[in-house]
């Protein structure tokens, strides 16, 4: 069955998000994890969310390579979506867009 543009669209999106989070949770402290409650519950939920790529996140052989590719994946989701939404100039003009 071949999928709607919006279809597409929101795989993206999904995409997006859990790139999102797991660059998130990379850019965190131990300690930050440890003594921030807010910070602690939405980390605990990412780990719950994406145990694999997490417990790549924190491994010390794989880590560093882990981190560039979700950094690269919510870069490559965010310039699609852009592109979309206000043309591939905009586009463009914000890549790479990490913040999160």
């Amino acid at each position: 069955m071949k999928a709607t543009k919006q279809q597409l669209i929101n795989e993206i999106k999904l995409l997006e998000r859990k790139y999102e989070m797991l660059v998130w949770y990379a850019r965190k402290s131990e300690q930050q994890i440890a003594t921030i409650e807010g910070v602690r519950i939405a980390a605990d939920e990412v780990t719950r969310d994406y145990p694999e790529e997490v417990a790549s996140l924190n491994s010390p052989l794989f880590g560093n390579w882990q981190h560039g590719f979700n950094s690269g994946m919510l870069a490559g989701t965010r310039f699609v979506l852009d592109a979309l939404d206000a043309g591939i100039e905009e586009a463009y003009e914000i890549f790479p867009d990490l913040n999160s």
